[in-house]
């Protein structure tokens, strides 16, 4: 399989890693917060980044990847409604910190747009990057802490 290497990017170690391998994210009951919507929402997010990965690897078409990315883009919003909704429910006592994590996410967002410009590949190259990182560590931190005060709600 050929590996599709953006030209105006620097060579990015760990990206590249992933896309020369094939590797994927890989969901692990580790990463689960004990709610079976919200597990199932962030398994759809290792899903998008996975498509994009692929898209990326077979030959990308500026199409579907801005179509990944507008996905990607909207089920964030949809996600990140999904657990602040919770959050206020019960009331939960981590939900400002939790919430400007997700302000944070939005805005790097952006700036990873801002920067890439109308360059389709550069911005896929950077979101998956960007991506795999982040949602590994938030999946592990910063989601785990509200894992028991959804749990004492009843939510499962």
């Amino acid at each position: 399989m050929a590996v599709f290497k953006h030209p105006c990017l620097p060579r990015l170690s760990h990206n590249d890693k992933y896309m020369e391998m094939g590797k994927k994210l890989e969901w692990d009951d580790k990463y689960s917060v004990g709610v079976e919507l919200i597990d199932e929402q962030h398994k759809a997010m290792f899903t998008t980044i996975n498509l994009l990965i692929d898209t990326i690897n077979t030959g990308p078409e500026k199409e579907k990847i801005g179509e990944i990315i507008g996905n990607l883009v909207a089920y964030k919003k949809f996600h990140f409604e999904t657990e602040e909704k919770y959050f206020k429910e019960f009331n939960y006592e981590n939900a400002e910190e939790h919430i400007a994590k997700h302000r944070e996410f939005t805005a790097k967002l952006e700036e990873i747009q801002a920067k890439c410009g109308d360059d389709i590949f550069a911005l896929a190259f950077e979101l998956v990057d960007f991506l795999e990182d982040w949602l590994i560590d938030h999946l592990l931190t910063i989601d785990q802490q509200y894992k028991q005060c959804f749990a004492e709600h009843g939510l499962k």
